[in-house]
């Protein structure tokens, strides 16, 4: 009997003991656990790692008796409106693979690429401050648009800088794809109808694009897949565009006015190559500083975009006692809202850069922003230059001797008389342009251009190819008979495609008189 009544009075006392022995060290613990936060300023701490599985799991009632006495949490921010969302994707996707492209390609490439990730947060944090807040004055938006001024002036800055060297100059294909592109991201200034500025753009970037391709096709497939990524880029931010900022740049009609200057970005910006320098920290800057390529701002047809809704006690045709009080808009700025200005005139931000002139790398002669410049004459040349037009208007240029080629992108009623070529002349998106050809060129091609005159001489009649896309309005003039009177012909615009045999067949259509 007494055999059997020891060990249940042992295991009843030991039992007790335990328990005490548990509430005393739970105490301890939790003594333990408050002084540690006390001493850490009221920070929450995770709990000893030394605890017991009883105290993990019978404390739980304890645990939710202290959250319940802590202060609620704050409030989540509110998300992010669609179109900032969008273009956050544009940056963690397109431009991380163009950088990821561009580190694989390194060198000065790599450090040409590495400012255009801050230009794309610079936008990035401008369309999440216009989501917010109501469409400024137009007197106040260069500020906001400077930090994007200053980046994109960075990025053609330094591609005539990097493309100095005996690297850049290998390299100048890939420098001018981006210097020539990124322009695009200009769109901000355009209404109301930025996403074919930016397809006008990409075709100016396009042309070197294509000269990548050419020049590496055989030696390096990563630098052509690099110029593909830049397009695509190209390609993404014109469809972003087109779907959120149809008419220009979304702002919130009810949001509060908009700040002075476009506040520091609290997100990770994309990242850049390490190996490469970065982009100097962008500062909003007067209308007369960099921000200047982006302060040529219209209204459009989005003018009233930024204006919020008055109350009927606002109105002064129905309250005359406002007309004296300064809680209205003056008179002016009134008549001043609703004028539709037209969309900046064409290369309206490249003119603010000075015209130059000038043989680059040895080769290469750059001839851009000239604007009524009747005499514009290239006579030092050699069998080996490339003669580059770029961003030219109402001028005349003069190219004597025979050039390996010449170029014309983005001008307007410009006219060109070359002696010869031995390549190509190439015009793209030149509406306007007159071209007379003194010599010889075997190739002549033009691309998306309305408008235009080409003159060839008796001796570049014989196997000159004309390649036509895009294009109307294009004449040819040729010397016939003996005395060499010029006879005008129009270069056919339009097709018809019939089916033949399951084949797709195309003619030409032509109009006789």
């Amino acid at each position: 009997m007494n055999d059997t009544t020891a060990p249940n009075g042992g295991m009843h006392n030991l039992g007790t003991i335990l328990k005490r022995l548990e509430a005393v060290t739970s105490r301890l613990e939790d003594a333990a656990i408050h002084g540690s936060l006390g001493s850490a300023g009221g920070a929450q701490t995770g709990r000893s790692p030394a605890m017991s599985t009883h105290e993990s799991v019978g404390g739980a009632a304890a645990g939710g008796a202290a959250a319940a006495s802590a202060p609620p949490p704050a409030a989540s921010e509110e998300p992010a409106a669609p179109h900032v969302q969008a273009y956050q994707e544009l940056i963690s996707g397109p431009l991380k693979e163009f950088t990821s492209k561009s580190e694989a390609l390194g060198g000065v490439v790599a450090q040409h690429a590495a400012l255009l990730p801050p230009l794309l947060q610079a936008q990035l944090d401008f369309l999440s401050l216009a989501s917010k807040h109501a469409k400024p004055a137009t007197k106040d938006l260069p500020a906001l648009l400077g930090p994007q001024g200053q980046a994109i002036s960075a990025i053609v800055e330094a591609k005539d800088k990097l493309g100095r060297g005996k690297e850049g100059r290998e390299w100048g294909a890939c420098l001018s794809t981006v210097g020539e592109g990124v322009s695009a991201w200009g769109w901000v200034q355009v209404e109301p109808a930025p996403a074919p500025f930016i397809g006008e753009m990409k075709n100016a970037s396009q042309f070197w694009a294509d000269r990548v391709t050419k020049q590496f096709k055989e030696t390096k497939p990563e630098a052509i897949a690099w110029a593909k990524s830049f397009t695509a880029l190209i390609d993404a931010l014109q469809a972003y565009v087109k779907q959120h900022h149809t008419t220009g740049v979304t702002w919130n009609p009810r949001g509060p006015p908009a700040p002075s200057s476009v506040p520091a970005s609290s997100s990770a910006p994309a990242a850049a190559p390490s190996t490469a320098p970065s982009a100097p920290a962008a500062k909003s800057t007067p209308s007369g500083g960099p921000s200047g390529l982006l302060a040529s701002l219209n209204q459009g047809g989005a003018v009233t975009s930024g204006l919020r809704k008055v109350d009927p006690s606002q109105m002064t045709h129905k309250n005359p006692e406002l007309r004296t009080s300064s809680a209205v808009p003056a008179a002016d700025e009134k008549k001043a809202a609703p004028v539709v200005k037209p969309k900046p005139a064409f290369g309206a931000a490249a003119a603010k850069k000075p015209a130059k002139t000038e043989l680059e790398g040895g080769n290469r002669w750059s001839v851009e922003y000239h604007e009524d410049n009747r005499d514009i004459q290239i006579t030092d040349t050699a069998i080996s230059h490339v003669v580059h037009i770029f961003q030219c208007r109402n001028s005349t240029i003069r190219i004597t001797g025979k050039v390996n080629a010449v170029t014309m992108v983005n001008c307007k009623k410009v006219a060109l008389v070359l002696d010869s070529a031995v390549s190509a002349l190439s015009i793209t998106s030149s509406p306007s342009f007159e071209v007379q050809i003194t010599g010889t060129v075997p190739t002549i091609q033009v691309d998306n251009t309305d408008g235009g005159q080409l003159y060839l001489s008796k001796e570049g009649m014989g196997g000159v190819e004309i390649i036509t896309s895009k294009t109307s309005a294009i004449n040819i003039s040729t010397p016939e008979g003996e005395d060499g009177d010029l006879v005008e012909r129009p270069v056919p615009e339009q097709m018809k495609t019939v089916v033949r045999g399951g084949k797709l067949v195309t003619e030409i259509v032509e109009h006789k008189g």
